[in-house]
């Protein structure tokens, strides 16, 4: 006997979506070669609950190391302006009741505050906090102080890796120098 599985989900658990479709493999061994099932459900979730924490000691041992009392080397305005990126568009840091703000034109759910990490790096919490997808944003500066380019890193090693952050080169827009007061319209 041949079988084929299509599981189809509007959702991202890979734990149910995987859970599902072995249940069904397990049916089928049982039925035809006598194999015993696993709980799915239970496994991914014990997965899940081992990844978390994992996850949760890097951010924390981040977090131990980032030395808190240091100071951004430029004021925040001169790092607001406009940045391009290859994949992303365009991409505004602007200053909103003096804390800056990025935003990604192509993107609206990725709207995030800035707040100061260490030295040149900011971590962006996005506003819609069911993204889970919090980023550090580090700017590198040129000689004269200006920024050369912005790269992104996820926080969490579990940020979805359809974010693609690490793959992010955010450059200046041509024309439109970061410390230009940039106010979106």
């Amino acid at each position: 006997m041949k079988l084929g599985v299509i599981v189809l989900t509007n959702q991202e658990s890979a734990g149910m979506f995987s859970s599902v479709t072995y249940r069904i493999l397990d049916n089928y061994m049982d039925n035809y070669m006598h194999a015993p099932g696993v709980d799915w459900l239970k496994a991914f979730d014990d997965l899940t609950k081992q990844q978390r924490a994992k996850a949760d000691e890097a951010v924390a041992k981040a977090a131990s190391a980032r030395a808190a009392d240091s100071k951004p080397s430029l004021p925040l305005e001169k790092y607001a302006g406009r940045y391009t990126d290859a994949w992303y568009g365009e991409i505004s840091i602007e200053i909103a009741q003096g804390k800056l703000v990025m935003r990604f034109s192509h993107n609206p759910a990725l709207t995030g505050d800035l707040e100061h990490w260490r030295y040149d790096t900011f971590k962006a919490r996005w506003r819609d906090r069911s993204l889970a997808a919090d980023a550090f944003v580090t700017f590198a500066l040129n000689a004269d102080g200006s920024i050369r380019r912005v790269n992104m890193v996820p926080v969490s090693p579990l940020t979805d890796f359809s974010f693609d952050f690490q793959d992010l080169l955010l450059t200046p827009a041509p024309g439109k120098p970061p410390s230009a007061d940039y106010r979106k319209k």
